[in-house]
């Protein structure tokens, strides 16, 4: 029996696929077993289209990955398209953070839009790279700092494992110290913490037995996988991840 019942998976890791053919990257995760997506950009497809091609696959719609100036402009377009094809939460899935001040800005900006996201039903949530555990004087990680100046209720964090680790963070403890945010996972395995490299799922040194035995814990409410390089095929890497993931 699986840890999990469902797994999930970002498109972005299918990027140079989806360009070419949208519909039979849709159809390909659906066979390899993943239930859910999260999207990185909808390909020129119309949101009934979309609606269509995942209803046809047996694939929901788990989160949105939306660039904060589109959020910031388009909100109401961004929402409706999501809206049609049953997304349950809106990410923002990168933000060049260097200073407090950057924090202090992002935070004001993500204000009026979470709430927005929030009323119209959705969850709304920010997703991390490294560069966010960059610390303070005080000794605070600016995604820290960020989780401390949003509202929890508004707010969720979608932790990626593989930049915390890259970042040197020990994950189990930052999933511990961040468990009323932490409510989706995204799993990327590092080949060792000296080159850091992007891996197949079942040949690094991340643990996602115990990751996601915490995720469980405090609450996480959807597994996905993402990924960047790939050894021999993206489509060979995700159907080794669903094996390895659904497996433990």
């Amino acid at each position: 029996m699986s840890l999990i019942e469902e797994f999930s998976i970002q498109l972005y890791s299918l990027r140079e696929l989806t360009i070419v053919d949208f519909p039979g990257v849709l159809k390909r995760v659906a066979e390899i077993g993943y239930t859910g997506v999260e999207f990185a950009g909808y390909g020129d497809l119309s949101a009934s289209q979309m609606r269509s091609l995942l209803e046809e696959n047996g694939l929901k719609s788990i989160s949105s990955h939306v660039p904060l100036e589109r959020l910031i402009n388009d909100l109401d377009e961004e929402l409706s398209y999501n809206r049609e094809i049953g997304t349950k939460t809106i990410i923002v899935p990168y933000h060049p953070l260097k200073t407090i001040h950057d924090v202090e800005i992002l935070a004001e900006q993500l204000a009026p839009i979470a709430k927005a996201v929030r009323s119209a039903g959705f969850t709304f949530g920010y997703h991390n790279h490294a560069h966010e555990f960059v610390k303070t004087e005080d000794g605070t990680f600016l995604l820290d700092l960020l989780m401390q100046l949003t509202d929890p209720q508004d707010v969720v964090l979608e932790l990626d494992v593989y930049w915390a680790a890259y970042a040197g963070v020990d994950v189990l403890e930052y999933m511990e110290k961040q468990r009323k945010r932490i409510r989706l996972l995204h799993l990327k395995q590092m080949t060792d913490f000296e080159s850091r490299k992007c891996v197949d799922l079942d040949e690094g040194v991340l643990d996602f037995n115990a990751i996601i035995c915490k995720g469980l814990e405090i609450g996480v409410q959807h597994c996905i996988l993402e990924q960047e390089d790939f050894a021999v095929s993206p489509y060979q890497s995700i159907e080794k991840g669903y094996k390895h993931i659904m497996n433990l």
